[in-house]
C-alpha cells in the first residue's frame, strides 16, 4: 500500500472524527472539531493537521502538531497521531510522522509531547520510534511521551 501524506481538507473531519473517538477514546462530533478548529488561536499558536490517504483519497489516519497554549514555549510542540484500526502496522503513522518531523525541524523545534495509554499501540509505537516516557495523568490514566530534537 502506498501511503500518501496530504494537508487537512474540510471534507476530513468525519474521518477524524471516527479516528479521534476509536484511537483516542475522545466523545467529539464534526461540528464540535469544527468549532474547536475556528477557535483556535493561530495568530498566537501554530497547529498544522494531515492526513495519510488509501489509493481513493480516503483519509486513513491523521496527525497534527501545535503549540501548547497553557505551557507555551514557541519550539514546544504537542503531537496527535490516530489510525483507522483497519490500516494499523503498515507504517501509517510513521509516514505522517516523518511528514511532521520535517516540519518541526524547519520551525527548529526542541520538544514534542504526545498523550497515549500505558500499554497500547500508540505506547509502543513511541517508544519504538524514540519518545521517552515523561509523565502519567492519574486523572485520565493516560501517559506523556516526549522526544527531546
Amino acid at each position: 500500500m502506498e501511503i500518501r501524506v496530504r494537508p487537512f481538507h474540510p471534507h476530513d473531519y468525519p474521518r477524524l472524527a471516527k479516528m479521534k473517538q476509536e484511537a483516542e477514546g475522545e466523545r467529539v462530533t464534526v461540528e464540535g472539531l469544527r468549532r474547536f478548529d475556528e477557535r483556535w488561536d493561530h495568530s498566537r499558536f501554530e497547529k498544522v493537521r494531515v492526513v495519510a490517504q488509501d489509493e481513493e483519497g480516503v483519509a486513513i489516519g491523521y496527525g497534527e502538531r501545535h503549540h501548547e497554549p497553557d505551557s507555551f514555549d514557541p519550539r514546544r510542540y504537542f503531537l496527535h497521531l490516530a489510525v483507522d484500526v483497519p490500516y494499523r502496522r503498515r507504517g501509517v503513522a510513521t509516514a505522517i510522522w516523518e511528514h511532521l518531523r520535517v516540519e518541526l525541524a524547519e520551525r527548529g523545534a526542541t520538544v514534542v509531547r504526545l498523550r497515549t495509554v500505558p500499554l497500547s499501540p500508540g505506547a509502543q509505537w513511541a517508544e519504538r520510534g524514540g519518545f521517552r516516557w515523561a509523565a502519567e495523568d492519574r486523572a485520565t490514566g493516560h501517559v506523556y511521551y516526549e522526544l527531546r530534537l
